[in-house]
């Protein structure tokens, strides 16, 4: 079996170091569904050969979402059975913990859920919450959450028919809810009003994101001081005013290199960014390619179907 190169990337920064062969007999014995920030892998037809690799670690944060009362687990060298009374429970492991499933005649029911580092802390952040550490510990999981890791698979399988905006945004939801399961959080969401505020404030950035737009003109535009708008804009959306500004220029940059033939000066200005050199700067960062690039991939996919 030839596993994407992406698929193994992603494999990579989730499960840990894999060479082609070795991500191939994962996939022989286990559903993949991946995301490049969150991985489920679910028995299908037998246990996992990496899986019972003794003491193994992930550079991620690893969850086992379990729904059968047949579960085990070998944590630091020791043998470990979890009470599910209820059908279900979630074990939780941080980076470099050494694990490993044992070796067993048939295999067990279970989503093991990989989040990338970076995105847990990010999502544990918003939570204002210091990061804990996990050793196999066990909790219940969120009401919501075995259905959200549904709607995962189900989009993650077709992913390239699919649209990757709304995995993009499953997979921060996975990360929110694995949050709330594991911390027994009592975070509220956003009160109502606060987030009007804010859709006011992205819908007035959505028309003028060519011009100079300020976050003390936005709180303006919502009566607030600019403090307190900053920090219900963060709570609602995730990133600053300043940030989600940049990343709705540079979507709209991106649809301009698709489907327009101006230059790259000109792409610039008309999307916000006062010069070619910080627009190509911005692009970079957040795509891990030039622009010219991105045009240049995208004009050879369209060469290929003819």
């Amino acid at each position: 079996m030839i596993l994407r190169r992406d698929f193994l990337e992603i494999m990579n920064r989730l499960i840990g170091p894999l060479d082609e062969n070795t991500g191939a007999l994962i996939y022989e014995n286990i559903d993949c569904f991946l995301h490049p920030m969150v991985g489920l892998f679910m028995p299908a037809s037998g246990q996992c050969e990496y899986a019972v690799t003794p003491s193994h670690t992930h550079p991620a944060f690893s969850f086992v979402y379990y729904f059968d009362s047949a579960n085990e687990l070998i944590l630091d060298g020791k043998r470990i059975s979890y009470d599910i009374s209820d059908g279900k429970c979630l074990v939780a492991m941080s980076p470099g913990f050494p694990h490993q499933e044992p070796e067993q005649d048939g295999f067990q029911s279970y989503i093991a859920i990989q989040i990338d580092s970076e995105l847990f802390c990010k999502t544990l952040d918003q939570y204002e919450l210091s990061l804990p550490v996990f050793h196999g510990e066990q909790f219940e999981p969120h009401s919501e959450l075995l259905g959200l890791l549904k709607c995962f698979m189900l989009e993650a399988s077709e992913y390239e028919r699919r649209n990757s905006e709304y995995l993009n945004q499953l997979a921060l939801a996975v990360a929110h809810l694995i949050v709330r399961s594991v911390l027994s959080s009592t975070h509220q969401l956003p009160p109502l009003y606060d987030r009007f505020e804010v859709d006011k404030a992205i819908a007035y950035m959505n028309s003028h994101f060519a011009e100079k737009v300020t976050v003390e003109e936005l709180a303006a535009l919502t009566n607030l001081s600019t403090s307190h708008f900053s920090k219900i804009f963060k709570s609602v959306t995730g990133e600053t005013p300043i940030d989600f500004l940049k990343t709705m220029r540079l979507k709209k940059a991106r649809n301009q290199l698709i489907n327009s033939a101006d230059n790259m000066t000109e792409i610039a200005l008309k999307c916000g960014f006062n010069s070619s050199s910080y627009f190509s700067s911005c692009f970079i960062e957040k795509y891990r390619m030039t622009p010219t690039a991105f045009r240049q991939s995208i004009q050879q996919s369209k060469n290929a179907e003819f």
